[in-house]
């Protein structure tokens, strides 16, 4: 299966950290963490801090679990293929990062503002057990467009996103007939009974169990203001496309085909001022990727972040082909791209992690691509078939990854 990575933050499981109470990620240096009245380590490696309340939290849910269950949660994300959330503080580049310009955005300074006013201690935590994933497995596994109380659109989107979702299916030349479209809610963080399926799903525990750690861990969400009582944008901060295609056990085979929406990403774009073209830019974007599934077009000789990067920079270009195309949204090229280089400012310089990518240029790059090949195809009447649309990209790939530090 495919999801698109978590633009707010990706696991590096093997770093230590040391910061001060209430720093951020991207503030744990030794500088700023001398500020602090205090310091602690935090181990993603081992589970582990020298923060004693977080560690107190951790201990009292650990003993409730089985004794090999980071062994069983990492068992469930390797089978599902989605990528864990967690914090993006070391990159080394594969491919140097000083070839290509890649900075901090508005973006990532609202996502920074954000995760700034939360006790690291308790992400710590959060993060140690999954929990910033419950809401895109809970999507991914329960989530359905007939049950709009829990998964339906905010209600300002809904009539523009279910439109541009309906044409999408009937522009491509595959069948995405089956595709489910969703949205991950604020507030499933919130709801003891979602959360405690969660636990169940990675550790097996008993219902009554399984409640009690739920329980727990949303005291402990409730304990940070900074997460609005689990009502945060940043637990539902991503979209994505989801298949089981490949899947062949439980509880990930058989499952329908989906595109989810997360009320967060809302949340970003409109911090980002392109609420109006910015959903349906990703809704075609996301919808792409099922185009990628259905053509076969995730596979290439590429491995690792350059191959991921390949995938997503083809559907920047797919999507934005079908935006602006004529007979596809047929939204105005400029604000499409207006609002895609804001929105690619989630675009990322984790040139090593299997989730890149791409950078804001590349991606902005590959869009333009696009809208000039919808304006070339509408020129002429037709939509481009979509492997034809997929020969010209790989043509154009070495373009839009090319080394831009100098230009």
């Amino acid at each position: 299966m495919r999801k698109n990575a978590l633009w707010l933050v990706t696991a590096v499981s093997s770093m230590a950290l040391i910061v001060g109470p209430g720093l951020p990620a991207a503030a744990a240096d030794p500088a700023l963490a001398t500020t602090a009245s205090q310091t602690y380590t935090y181990d993603l490696a081992t589970g582990t801090t020298s923060d004693p309340v977080a560690q107190a939290k951790i201990d009292k849910i650990a003993a409730q679990l089985p004794a090999d269950w980071r062994a069983r949660l990492a068992a469930v994300r390797a089978e599902s293929g989605i990528e864990p959330s967690g914090l993006q503080n070391a990159i080394a580049a594969a491919i140097d990062p000083d070839d290509y310009v890649c900075s901090d955005t508005a973006f990532s300074a609202w996502v920074d503002e954000i995760v700034g006013g939360i006790d690291f201690g308790t992400l710590f935590v959060l993060l140690i057990f999954g929990v910033l994933d419950y809401p895109t497995y809970d999507a991914v596994l329960y989530g359905s467009s007939a049950n709009q109380a829990d998964y339906g659109l905010p209600a300002q989107y809904q009539n523009s996103m279910s439109v541009a979702f309906r044409a999408a299916k009937k522009f491509w030349d595959v069948p995405l007939d089956d595709v489910d479209f969703l949205a991950m809610q604020n507030d499933m963080l919130q709801d003891p009974e979602r959360v405690a399926r969660m636990v169940t799903l990675f550790w097996g525990l008993s219902p009554e169990d399984a409640l009690s750690i739920a329980e727990q861990l949303i005291g402990i969400i409730d304990s940070a203001p900074g997460l609005a009582g689990g009502d945060s944008p940043l637990f539902t901060l991503n979209a994505f496309a989801f298949s089981a295609v490949d899947e062949t056990e439980p509880p990930f085979a058989n499952l329908p085909d989906k595109m989810v929406f997360g009320e967060g990403m809302f949340t970003a774009l409109e911090v980002l001022g392109i609420s109006d073209a910015g959903p349906r830019a990703v809704l075609g974007h996301e919808m792409a990727h099922h185009v990628q599934y259905e053509a076969g077009l995730f596979d290439s000789p590429l491995t690792g972040p350059e191959a991921t990067r390949r995938t997503e920079l083809m559907a920047d270009a797919f999507g934005t082909y079908f935006v602006t195309h004529a007979r596809g949204l047929a939204l105005n090229t400029r604000r499409v791209l207006e609002a895609e280089r804001a929105f690619y400012e989630v675009g990322d310089c984790s040139f090593t992690s299997g989730g890149h990518h791409g950078t804001p240029n590349q991606r902005l790059r590959a869009s333009t691509w696009g809208a000039d090949l919808a304006s070339a195809a509408q020129k002429q009447g037709h939509i481009l078939p979509t492997l034809t649309i997929d020969l010209k990209f790989e043509e154009q790939l070495p373009v839009f990854v090319a080394p831009d530090a100098n230009e």
